[in-house]
């Protein structure tokens, strides 16, 4: 309707100007523009009324030259971005970009276009590039420059004029994201924090499995040191044995420094970094915080590691935590319920869809029929003394991952904990960078 009405109706200060006698044709005119005018005034967004008619015959003739790929051909000739910040106009503006640019009225908006893309690299190319593809509208999230000096954070909307609409009608729209972006970060701190107290009071439940694990090299290290030294005071030393006993020692020291490093890495409060990862060495040094619990309960323990299993994208120690609390859980519940004979098999595997999937079944009590639909509910325990976040944690971390976890029953007895994560597809750039784009995969 705009486009329609636009040649007889400006937005500008002296729309409805006319030396002509009114009439009642001029005066249902007038009272038109002046509801147009009002409309684009009072929007509750700002906007920018522009005119690209001058790019528009530039990219009819590289057109007509046979560019197709304007993208490159910018990058080539760059100072076509910089020309076109000249020629493209802005001819109108509403109260809003007013306000959102801290300007004092209209007219200081009223200049060429190149203003808006100062603070925002590349994205003077991409709405060119938009325009000349043919595209309808052009949406990003990002920044600008006030008049003040003030960065914000903006959706960024372009539509583009198509004939036989007005030429010289082109409309970008801001609307400022600045709370929602600042509510977004606040969000994902809160549930960094969530984690890392999960991560905490798992921790603290396997203190006495640490301190075991940890105790084992540092008594080897003992042993070692007492008989090497036995081995230096003979008078017929020998050389041999006391390089081997150091070597061993050596080890031990190693092997306890990698169990501490992986303990303040469960402690440590930092950002998740996502890296391609084996799902299966992830799994094994998880392992690591359970198996003395494991072994003083009296739990056999069962691993089938698939072969060849494809690299995850994902966060080490996140998933490491999910891994352990869902062992933890089957090892509590196998104990509570007074099992003679105690079993968790833990697996890895490829889905249907090429996913990589973790299980843990174990042969306790299982899940009331009733809970099941709510074990993943934050708050929610089947335990007594439980607060109910792990689960919750767990179910946050897999679908920050892209992938899906789910608890079951198992037909004989038992618990089924199971979660997949996707497999990224790996894209050769012509840049020869590696690009990971994962695939959207639903579990079964």
């Amino acid at each position: 309707m705009a486009s329609l009405i636009h040649k007889a109706v400006k937005i500008g200060p002296n729309a409805g100007a006319s030396s002509e006698a009114p009439d009642c044709t001029s005066c249902e005119l007038r009272a038109s523009e002046e509801r147009y005018r009002n409309l684009i005034q009072y929007l509750p967004t700002a906007l920018w009324q522009v005119d690209s008619r001058r790019m528009a015959e530039i990219f009819d003739r590289l057109k007509a030259d046979g560019v197709r790929d304007i993208a490159a051909y910018l990058d080539q000739h760059p100072d076509l971005i910089k020309h076109a910040g000249d020629v493209v106009r802005v001819t109108d503006v509403n109260r809003d970009a007013v306000s959102l640019l801290r300007a004092n009225n209209a007219a200081d908006l009223i200049k060429p276009i190149q203003y808006l893309f100062v603070a925002a690299r590349g994205l003077a190319k991409r709405v060119m590039a938009a325009h000349f593809e043919g595209r309808r509208n052009f949406i990003e999230e990002t920044r600008i420059l006030a008049l003040d000096g003030t960065m914000i954070d903006v959706l960024f909307t372009v539509t583009y004029p198509r004939p036989p609409e007005q030429l010289d009608t082109t409309f970008v729209t801001m609307q400022d994201i600045s709370e929602r972006l600042n509510a977004e970060q606040q969000l994902r701190k809160l549930q960094a924090d969530f984690t890392h107290a999960g991560r905490i009071a798992t921790l603290g439940e396997l203190a006495t499995s640490i301190a075991h694990e940890i105790n084992q090299p540092l008594a080897a290290i003992a042993m070692n040191g007492e008989t090497s030294l036995r081995w230096l005071a003979r008078t017929d030393q020998n050389i041999e044995k006391v390089t081997e006993l150091t070597s061993r020692i050596v080890s031990n020291a190693r092997r306890a420094s990698e169990i501490i490093q992986r303990i303040r890495g469960m402690a440590a409060k930092q950002e998740p970094e996502k890296r391609l990862i084996d799902l299966n060495e992830v799994v094994e040094e998880a392992l690591l915080f359970i198996r003395h619990d494991v072994d003083t309960k009296l739990i056999t323990l069962s691993t089938t590691f698939r072969p060849g299993l494809p690299r995850v994208m994902g966060d080490r120690i996140q998933l490491q935590q999910v891994i352990i609390n869902l062992l933890v859980n089957s090892i509590q519940a196998i104990t509570l319920s007074g099992q003679p004979t105690r079993r968790i098999d833990i697996q890895t595997a490829i889905d249907e869809d090429g996913s990589a999937v973790f299980s843990v079944l174990d042969n306790g009590p299982g899940i009331p029929e009733a809970d099941v639909a709510r074990i993943f509910d934050s708050f929610f325990s089947t335990k007594d003394a439980g607060i109910g976040i792990g689960l919750a944690i767990c179910q946050s971390i897999i679908a920050a991952h892209g992938g899906s976890i789910s608890g079951s029953n198992r037909p004989n007895g038992g618990a089924r904990f199971r979660f997949t994560l996707p497999v990224p597809t790996v894209v050769e750039t012509d840049a020869g960078m590696v690009d990971f784009m994962r695939q959207t995969n639903q579990s079964n």
